[in-house]
């Protein structure tokens, strides 16, 4: 029983050094980044540039934002308007490079802090692109397809909510004016893919897999969790969400009983400690507070509502009512 403490110790340690590491030893571009011929001058620079699209096109702001893979380095784009470009295309851009806005606080976020997550120093405003390769893509092209089905079906906003919910908002192109609703209204958290996506398909899957061998069960689970990574990207909610997964599915087939918050906290300190940098990502913060809500407080509060509601609506209530008290703080920080 003394090992257990121990152990989180050690961890815990370790998260401690790895993130003091990082705060004393931050990022720095790499010899060839773009970046270094803009601190050179002192301003924007008119540059040229080739590089390859990491993800499309998405609205941010005013206009359209996307991450291009330098041959050393990245940069963002920026467009005034969403062009027809896609992940995996080879691009030659030419436009004005200029640093991101740093936050004027360090508990604020900016776009300098989370490009460099990313990352990247520096922003180009596109004047001019031409595609030089349209690389294949079939993860992306599936996602794609998917998301277009849904909006098209139930159109550009419903559909669009739809697409996130199924594949999470950070690959879908939700409308700038639909993620401000959702955050005003303290539900930013449901459009990030994260353990709802995965409790849904294991709950499809796993059923399947109920008269197979053990050795069936796992990599039935795996080949679920593998695909769900590859749908959602290896976004930090997706890779808390599925590691989580798979360390109850392991406590559960060698025949313990697990404690979901021990479990969240194991996964939440595994992930830090290969990323300590996510620490301030938003979609990592949002996800492990509203699973922490789920598994603390939405039991109590439906006990506390079947006082005045039936039982199937204080389910449905209790639920995200826990989560958007506990990651309010969160969507008013940033």
């Amino acid at each position: 029983m003394r090992l257990k403490p121990l152990l989180w110790g050690l961890l815990l340690a370790l998260l401690l050094l790895r993130v003091g590491w990082l705060a004393f030893t931050p990022p720095q571009p790499a010899a060839g980044d773009p970046v270094l011929q803009l601190q050179a001058v002192g301003g924007p620079l008119e540059l040229t540039l080739q590089g390859t699209l990491l993800s499309d096109p998405v609205p941010s702001g005013d206009g359209c934002r996307a991450l291009l893979q330098l041959p050393v380095g990245r940069t963002e784009l920026r467009f005034k308007q969403c062009p027809a470009l896609q992940q995996g295309w080879r691009l030659q851009v030419q436009g004005r490079l200029r640093h991101p806005q740093m936050s004027p606080h360090p508990l604020l976020a900016a776009p300098a802090e989370r490009l460099v997550r990313q990352g990247s120093f520096s922003q180009l405003q596109v004047q001019d692109f031409e595609v030089l390769q349209r690389a294949p893509t079939p993860v992306a092209d599936l996602r794609r397809r998917m998301a277009q089905a849904l909006v098209q079906h139930a159109g550009p906003n419903n559909g669009s909510v739809l697409a996130a919910l199924v594949l999470g908002s950070a690959v879908v192109p939700v409308p700038v004016e639909l993620r401000e609703a959702f955050r005003a209204a303290g539900l930013s958290h449901a459009l990030a893919a994260s353990g709802f996506h995965l409790s849904v398909l294991l709950g499809v899957v796993l059923p399947l897999g109920k008269r197979l061998p053990r050795l069936g069960r796992l990599t039935l689970a795996a080949a679920a969790m593998g695909l769900f990574v590859l749908l959602a990207g290896p976004q930090p909610s997706v890779l808390r969400a599925v590691l989580m997964g798979a360390l109850a599915l392991a406590v559960v087939e060698c025949g313990y009983r697990g404690k979901p918050l021990g479990i969240l906290a194991a996964s939440a300190l595994v992930l830090l400690l290969a990323r300590p940098d996510w620490l301030l990502d938003v979609g990592f913060q949002l996800s492990v507070v509203a699973t922490a809500a789920l598994v603390v407080s939405a039991r109590p509060l439906e006990l506390g509502l079947r006082r005045w509601l039936p039982g199937w609506l204080a389910v449905a209530t209790a639920v995200p009512l826990a989560a958007s008290l506990y990651t309010l703080p969160l969507q008013l920080l940033h």
